[in-house]
């Protein structure tokens, strides 16, 4: 790469802000960290070209020398896949297994999202309401940069080369989601783009360093550092030749219009005491930052990992489906040579008796041959054996028991097994060889969501209003900055939480549960996950939700033309309400409010409690202690709880009482 005289005829602000280094020194050193790193993981480079080429369905490859191929390649590191010529007859049948069972590996990782908290820094209260507002913010922030997306395309990479990186840091030019400038960005990383020293070192914070090659086109190069650069590579150096190839794409025909951009971050060390990020191209160094970044200390990538080696690199499936796959491919295609010979057979015919060439697949077509010379005759076949047809099915049992996909995960369930209990059995086997996998992507997880928490205690100065779906479904907004979560960064994804359930054997046990009247059939159709039963279930929770509002306006003193609305309409369902404000007072959250709010609550429930000896017209439920029907003199209800007593500054629960509005 050659680089142009620097804008308006000015010197390279970073050259005279970095003057005191010796640039060349620097470079050099740089250049060798990159070239060792790259050398070191050529081995894995190599799987991940051939796991790329299977997935796309060029089953055919070979690797050939690359100055057979492509001349005006000059890295000869190692060979280029091409797919060798073959005779017109030849058969080569592509049935794409491996893209099948990384298309079921993904699905499952992706179903289930992973379920995170905060932990408060302490037992206090304000510490509790601040891990809260971490918790809203991390959703937000989660939402904001559609992560599901970004999550779903870093495991595509992880399942097919066996490792991938989620990159997160901070930009201040940018304007995040809720439009203030500023905004923390995180994009998925393909294996391709990261290097690292030390193949044998398992974790990532143990690395020396790493660095990030980016594909950048000149303009931004000439944006960011005001330097003006010429295109050196088809993407970053890392689509090359053999990348695209293994994708059938023709490298000698695609246009070199990216510059390679390569970020190296150490760690502090005796050079860097308090770490620097280094970004560079090929022969000038861009910029130095001689300090961490970030306030979390860590590199700002997530490793996410697929099937654990010991080392750096995990595998992936297609590591040992690929020479099943060919064999695979190579019977089937035999078996269709065969077919193709026995509904055509080759002849036998005396040199010189018939035109060769006149032979054709006509149907019904006359073949002369010269008199005194025998016929052309079929020359005998002989009958395909037995075992190369069993074959076929060995192989096909082969890939289900390596790819942990059997007849159950695609759909179907052996004969006779119909109970829930039995299909989800049989797919958590299935499902079992996966732990590793979503492990690591609740490690994956749980490590962003301590960077984005940090980002925001150390970048977040400005309120940012975030809309959060509040208690009870009802939407909320807030304004957030970082004094609101107190430091609490400490981000916990649930374990087990990303694990894959069938959503058939979830909905088979449920119904399992309602004929066994374990629980009511409006309970079922929460937990049914079936769009048609989540309206219904909306629609039949109504008056739940109604008391659930109540319970949020009383817990947080929430007072309508002065007064406590505690009491019940005259359209009120009071069995439901009942049930939803007792078990209200059954929580956490009600042991901790003020003594006068429990009383309002407890009142409030013995008033619906009255409305139902009211409408029953039944003096004999006036005694149903379940009712809370004792009443004072004066008609007011007692409270429930032992040792509580009724405050005379609150006003009686009246029928027909003012609902104050959701919050909004």
């Amino acid at each position: 790469m050659t680089l142009v005289e620097h804008q308006n005829g000015q010197p390279n602000p970073v050259e005279l802000a970095l003057s005191k280094r010796d640039h060349s020194a620097l470079l050099q050193k740089i250049n060798a960290h990159y070239g060792k790193a790259k050398q070191a993981r050529l081995v894995y480079e190599r799987q991940w070209y051939v796991n790329l080429a299977f997935y796309f369905g060029r089953h055919y490859v070979q690797w050939a020398g690359a100055a057979s191929l492509d001349n005006s390649i000059s890295d000869t590191s190692f060979s280029r896949l091409h797919e060798p010529a073959a005779p017109p007859w030849r058969v080569r049948l592509v049935t794409n297994k491996s893209r099948a069972i990384i298309r079921g590996e993904h699905s499952k990782i992706n179903k289930e999202k992973p379920r995170g908290f905060v932990i408060p820094a302490s037992t206090d209260d304000q510490d509790r309401i601040a891990a809260s507002a971490a918790e809203n913010i991390f959703d937000a922030c989660w939402r904001g940069l559609h992560m599901n997306r970004c999550l779903r395309r870093a495991t595509f990479w992880k399942l097919l080369c066996g490792t991938s990186f989620i990159k997160d840091w901070y930009d201040k030019d940018k304007i995040d989601f809720a439009g203030v400038k500023g905004a923390i960005q995180a994009e998925p990383v393909s294996p391709f783009n990261i290097l690292i020293p030390d193949t044998q070192e398992e974790e990532l914070e143990n690395q020396a360093y790493v660095i990030h090659v980016l594909a950048k086109s000149a303009d931004w190069v000439r944006d960011h550092f005001k330097v003006n650069v010429q295109p050196d590579s088809y993407s970053g150096g890392l689509l090359e030749s053999r990348f695209l190839m293994s994708a059938g794409i023709t490298s000698s025909n695609m246009p070199k219009d990216y510059v390679a951009v390569r970020e190296c971050h150490y760690k502090p060390c005796s050079e860097w005491p308090k770490g620097a990020v280094v970004t560079w191209v090929k022969d000038r160094i861009l910029n130095i930052s001689e300090d961490w970044p970030f306030e979390h200390g860590d590199y700002p990538f997530t490793k996410l990992e697929h099937i654990p080696t010991g080392r750096f690199y995990g595998d992936s499936t297609l590591v040992d489906i690929i020479p099943l796959q060919r064999e695979f491919n190579r019977t089937r295609s035999q078996l269709i040579e065969a077919k193709n010979r026995m509904a055509k057979p080759q002849l036998a015919a005396v040199r010189g008796s018939i035109d060769v060439n006149k032979i054709t697949s006509e149907p019904g077509l006359v073949v002369e041959y010269k008199a005194g010379y025998a016929a052309p005759a079929p020359i005998p076949l002989q009958n395909i054996p037995g075992y190369v047809i069993q074959e076929y099915d060995r192989i096909q049992k082969d890939m289900d028991d390596i790819s942990s996909q059997h007849e159950v995960t695609r759909g179907s369930v052996p004969p006779g097994v119909t109970a829930a209990t039995a299909i989800s059995y049989l797919q958590e086997q299935d499902d079992s060889k996966l732990a590793p996998t979503i492990s690591s992507l609740e490690e994956g997880v749980e490590r962003l969501g301590k960077h984005f928490l940090s980002h925001v205690k150390q970048f977040w100065n400005a309120q940012r209003k975030i809309n959060v779906i509040g208690e009870n479904g009802a939407f909320e907004a807030y304004m957030f900055s970082k004094a609101n979560i107190r430091g609490n960064t400490d981000f916990r994804v649930e374990a087990g939480s990303a694990t894959p359930v069938s959503r058939a054997a979830k909905q088979a046990f449920i119904m399992e549960l309602v004929n066994k009247q374990i629980i009511p059939p409006d309970k079922a159709l929460r937990y049914l996950n079936m769009g048609e039963t989540a309206k219904l279930y909306e629609e039949l929770q109504l008056d739940a939700r109604q008391a659930q509002r109540e319970n949020v306006k009383l817990s947080k003193k929430v007072k309508v033309g002065g007064q406590w609305p505690f009491g019940p309409n005259e359209f009120d369902n009071h069995q439901i309400h009942i049930m939803e404000h007792d078990n209200y007072c059954k929580t956490q959250e009600f042991e901790e409010l003020e003594d006068e709010i429990k009383i309002a609550i407890r009142q409030h429930a013995n008033a619906h409690k009255q409305g139902v000896v009211a409408a029953s017209g039944n003096p004999m439920l006036a005694n149903d202690p379940r009712l809370g029907a004792a009443a004072a003199d004066n008609g007011q209800p007692i409270p429930q709880d032992a040792g509580e007593q009724a405050d005379p500054n609150i006003p009686s629960p009246a029928m027909g009482g003012t609902e104050g509005a959701a919050p909004i």
